[in-house]
């Protein structure tokens, strides 16, 4: 008996799609770096350098493995749960109506520095477990403001129509019609919410 689809994770259309790109160009460039770097070392190298050269394919090994782990980063929906896959780890969380997501800015100690983007931003999720409240924002999932704020609302529609009785078409929700409609609704009042303080603005300069 074939599985049931709407068990497979499916991951959310353009979910973390810029940080993959990214993440992919910045370790391909460095890895490409290296591999040069061993392969055609310089004449006058140090032998200290020479003989740090097993290290250097340790961490092309890494680079590659990174750069393979970076194709699947991203969120992911099934009618079970929702997963969240980042570089090191993949997040699993419940599919229940306790679940929430919202976009928040964009803020890495790693990036930023512990400073906030506001043009980029990055899915935030709070859910029960163990009796208790957990929270976390992920920074692998970092996309335009825009992308952020209408991924969040996929993910809250898929959890309302999941929690409510409904079987909901998991494809249709990520990257299909159901996925098309909300984002298209969640930029328009996006732009909508945006232009309100540009005419307050204007209305005081008129009075």
């Amino acid at each position: 008996m074939p599985a049931d689809p709407n068990t497979r994770d499916v991951r959310l259309r353009r979910s973390s799609r810029g940080t993959r790109v990214t993440a992919i160009t910045v370790q391909v460039v460095f890895l490409l770096a290296m591999l040069g770097g061993q392969l055609q070392p310089m004449p006058d190298l140090p032998q200290v350098d020479r003989d740090l050269g097993p290290l250097a394919w340790v961490g092309m090994a890494a680079l590659a493995l990174a750069a393979v782990r970076s194709l699947f980063v991203g969120v992911y929906l099934s009618n079970e749960h929702i997963r969240v896959k980042s570089w090191f780890r993949t997040y699993t969380i419940p599919l229940d109506a306790g679940t929430r997501c919202r976009a928040v800015h964009y803020e890495s100690w790693y990036v930023t520095r512990g400073s906030a983007y506001r043009s980029v931003q990055m899915l935030f999720l709070s859910w029960e477990a163990d009796g208790g409240r957990r929270s976390r924002s992920f920074p692998a999932t970092a996309v335009r403001r825009s992308r952020a704020i209408g991924q969040a609302d996929v993910v809250n529609a898929y959890i309302t129509a999941a929690t409510s009785g409904m079987l909901p078409g998991v494809r249709d929700y990520a990257r299909g019609a159901i996925w098309r409609s909300i984002t298209a609704d969640s930029r328009e009042r996006l732009v909508l919410r945006d232009a309100q303080p540009a005419r307050h603005r204007r209305s005081r300069v008129l009075g």
